[in-house]
């Protein structure tokens, strides 16, 4: 079993930090995490954390496999995790950060709508490890 790592808009109340929650859950369930890097940059910039720092805490032997994806920018503070568009950068960069700090696991471009010509996907898949 495995939990995904989520992407969230708003979180009144909160009494914890996203890291602490999401460790605490996969300690609690002794499962593994299917690691959404895309949702960890969304995140970042929507609640201005240090993505890098977020997956220096992340238990290695947990990370079952991971996710890469695009998403949409509402506004400069507010990204909104779509599965939409290609893949920025950024999030490139950030798997590459995740591979570098856990090694490589095994990774899955997500793309819902808006898909592109197979040749189109095909070099983006080449972007994955």
């Amino acid at each position: 079993m495995a939990v995904e790592n989520v992407s969230y808009y708003c979180a009144p109340g909160q009494q914890m930090p996203e890291i602490e929650f999401l460790l605490s859950v996969l300690d609690a369930a002794d499962c593994l995490l299917l690691l959404d890097v895309n949702n960890v940059y969304v995140n970042s910039i929507n609640h201005v954390y240090d993505p890098i720092e977020f997956l220096q805490q992340l238990p290695s032997e947990r990370i079952a496999y991971g996710h890469i994806a695009g998403h949409y920018t509402e506004h400069e503070t507010l990204l909104v995790d779509t599965h939409g568009s290609a893949v920025i950068d950024p999030v490139w960069r950030l798997l590459g950060s995740a591979y570098s700090l856990h090694g490589v696991f095994p990774t899955l471009l997500e793309r819902d709508f808006n898909i592109p010509s197979l040749a189109d996907l095909e070099l983006e898949l080449q972007q994955i490890i």
